[in-house]
């Protein structure tokens, strides 16, 4: 019932809704009641732009140590 609510009234899907639309329903449904469970399954916004900045810094990591990997340095005799 919940589901099909803010699926018409929101756009929020039940999976893989974007960013905004999140936003935009947690600002409107700003006062609910008991708003920990009601927003229990939902992703913690913060976090995901945190994880997506850490995955990111992760592969240029990743990237670097594979380059410096492949690279020889000049013997020094």
């Amino acid at each position: 019932m919940m589901e099909s609510y803010l699926n018409e009234n929101f756009g929020v899907q039940p999976k893989d809704t974007s960013e905004e639309v999140l936003e935009r329903c947690r600002k409107l449904c700003g006062a609910v009641k008991n708003p920990k469970r009601r927003f229990r399954f939902t992703t913690n916004l913060s976090k995901r732009y945190k994880d997506t900045a850490m995955s990111r810094s992760n592969q240029i990591n990743e990237t670097n140590f594979e380059f410096l990997k492949n690279f020889e340095l000049p013997s020094v005799a």
